[in-house]
């Protein structure tokens, strides 16, 4: 799993146009999702894996979602929902790339309880760039408000 540095460096640096601006956060919760609702559960218990793993699927995430919109009033929900799902998919987007020693993530479940995935990186790489992505953000952050102070 990239870590939640890498999903939310990836995530700010696709929402830097104004179009964002409205439902940023909420695309950022989406990128943060999957993650944010399962590792608790089996960090605190081993066991619960197998039930989590189920959680962190593409039909899981849609459902949650779609059902997280309902909280929202009448005209935010629709743009909740796509935010919301555009968020998870890039989370998911990313953890695709990762490789497992034993089985990976379940992305047709329930459907089939085959695994496949690219193989890039091992879920504990993108742990040694979180420096790298932080300093960059940082970085671009200065170099913007350098830039409208000059204006």
């Amino acid at each position: 799993m990239p870590d939640l540095i890498t999903h939310s460096a990836f995530a700010y640096a696709l929402t830097r146009s104004q179009r964002f601006d409205r439902f940023r956060v909420i695309f950022y919760l989406g990128t943060v999702l999957p993650d944010v609702i399962t590792r608790p559960f089996y960090i605190i218990n081993p066991h619960l894996y197998p039930y989590t793993v189920a959680v962190h699927t593409p039909l899981f995430m849609i459902l949650f979602c779609l059902l997280a919109a309902e909280f929202f009033i009448e005209p935010l929900r629709k743009p909740v929902r796509l935010y919301l799902l555009a968020g998870v998919f890039l989370h998911l987007f990313l953890d695709f790339f990762q490789r497992h020693i034993e089985s990976g993530y379940l992305w047709l479940f329930p459907f089939s309880w085959k695994t496949f995935e690219i193989g890039l990186f091992w879920p504990e790489t993108p742990l040694m760039l979180a420096p790298l992505w932080l300093t960059l953000i940082a970085a671009y952050e200065a170099i913007r408000l350098l830039r409208k102070k000059s204006d």
